[in-house]
């Protein structure tokens, strides 16, 4: 089942995409996402929705962690 905030993001992307140049939209992407974030209103389980390019880059930019070599190497090298 969709999360209703989810489709609420889907559903105003769709209907703003058009109205933003090309060139603009990643960013604008990105800004809809840092807002719905700060609400709370953002789940990791926004990846298994079916996203378009601008919105699925910005949620990995924002929710998804970087991987850290450090950190990899810590996993292996504990004692």
């Amino acid at each position: 089942m969709i999360n209703e905030n989810h489709e609420l993001i889907m559903e105003l992307w769709s209907r703003l995409k058009a109205h933003i140049p090309p060139k603009e939209r990643l960013e604008v992407a990105d800004i809809l996402i840092i807002v719905f974030d700060e609400f709370g209103l953002v789940s990791d389980e926004i990846l298994e929705e079916d996203l378009d390019k601008e919105i699925l880059a910005a949620v990995k930019s924002h929710l998804v962690e970087p991987f850290d070599e450090d950190e990899q190497d810590d996993i292996f090298y504990d004692e």
